[in-house]
């Protein structure tokens, strides 16, 4: 039996890294069982994936294949054909290994949260041809539901949510095979590493991403939100600030808005920037463990904070962070919805996280070790033909 991961992408998000490093801790098979799809095998091997996983490469997209995919979109007057056309060359190969009794989990966490994209693609190509497939760690809210997802969620063999809010969305659909599990990423544990010259005094940690933000500067309604946290942290407390970014791909590369900021506060020795691209996942996660606050963006670097009881603030845009918030039953200030808040509303949730810190940080300890034992039970339920 193998386990297939189309969807792997690469480790440029440090949340895919994640995700395919505690799927393998979560299922226990050698590293020949379970092929991810790299897009980026040098940048995996460099974090350390290719010890856990068989890395493969797409077919690389030549000239004539782009040639192919123009003239397939001026002929037909249709996106969704070159987009299909696209899919084909990049997962058909993969998929064309995959026996009866192989498993394809889709992975990648809040892939249906956005248009429709690769994850139906690949669902029905596998699913047709009889093979099982894993919804995997999934979050998808009731306003990401297009007909075409509906029909695809219809085909999976079992879906794997990573939260409550988004197993109601999927029940209400009337789909039987679902399970709520934590994210897998929960069950890793820091890997120690060198700490930044920030750690000298207190830290909090800040992850920010452009779609939070809405751009790569701060010249945006919720950028002028975080440009009064910044100013008040830097008068009203005596923490140095370090940008953290996750996220590295080009498109939706986290440095660019840390090093809009740097520059932004250049003149002050507080605030400073980790080199991420030195970092895997885990050690990201260490160096998160070691803020005395968090405050971030990226899912999975939220998680990095809850799953070592740091306590955090998560600036949600989706079903995602709430769903995870509120399974964990953390308070409604911690979470600040970037895209509908009220003016002051992040730093009066900074405010709560200053003099609520220490009653967080118990809560989180209380409630995360029965909450990550959870994972036990994901491969169970993934091999019961139920």
């Amino acid at each position: 039996m193998k386990i297939l991961l189309p969807i792997h992408l690469d480790g440029g998000n440090r949340g895919c890294e994640a995700i395919t490093l505690s799927t393998v801790k979560i299922l226990n098979f050698p590293k020949e069982q379970i092929i991810a799809l790299s897009n980026n095998i040098p940048l995996d091997r460099r974090l350390g994936l290719d010890k856990h996983v068989t890395l493969q490469t797409p077919p690389p997209t030549t000239i004539g294949f782009k040639i192919r995919r123009k003239l397939l979109k001026v002929l037909t007057q249709k996106d969704s054909l070159a987009i299909t056309y696209t899919y084909q060359h990049t997962y058909l190969p993969f998929l064309k290994q995959a026996s009866k009794n192989d498993i394809m989990l889709s992975t990648g966490g809040d892939m249906m949260c956005y248009g429709n994209n690769q994850v139906i693609y690949t669902n029905e190509i596998m699913a047709s041809q009889g093979i099982k497939t894993i919804l995997w760690g999934c979050s998808i809210g009731k306003e990401n539901l297009t007909p075409e997802k509906i029909k695809t969620l219809q085909h999976f063999s079992k879906i794997y949510a990573r939260e409550s809010l988004t197993t109601e969305v999927l029940t209400d659909l009337g789909l039987k095979n679902v399970a709520t599990f934590p994210d897998p990423a929960f069950i890793l544990k820091p890997e120690l590493c060198d700490l930044p010259e920030a750690f000298s005094n207190n830290v909090i940690g800040i992850n920010l991403s452009n779609y939070v933000v809405g751009d790569y500067n701060l010249d945006t309604r919720f950028g002028n939100e975080i440009k009064k946290l910044i100013e008040f942290i830097l008068q009203e407390t005596n923490l140095n600030i370090l940008l953290i970014p996750h996220v590295l791909w080009k498109g939706q590369d986290d440095r660019i808005i840390t090093n809009y900021i740097i520059d932004h506060y250049k003149n002050n020795s507080r605030i400073t920037a980790l080199n991420s691209d030195l970092y895997n996942y885990c050690q990201l996660r260490y160096i998160i463990s070691q803020c005395k606050y968090f405050i971030g963006a990226r899912t999975h670097s939220v998680i990095s904070a809850y799953s070592t009881c740091t306590p955090a603030i998560a600036l949600g845009y989706s079903i995602k962070s709430k769903g995870i918030a509120k399974d964990l039953k953390l308070p409604k200030e911690l979470i600040v919805d970037s895209k509908n808040y009220t003016e002051d509303e992040l730093l009066s949730s900074f405010k709560y996280l200053l003099n609520s810190g220490e009653e967080i940080r118990k809560h989180l300890q209380n409630v995360m070790p029965r909450y990550i034992e959870q994972l036990n039970n994901v491969a169970s339920w993934l091999f019961n033909n139920k």
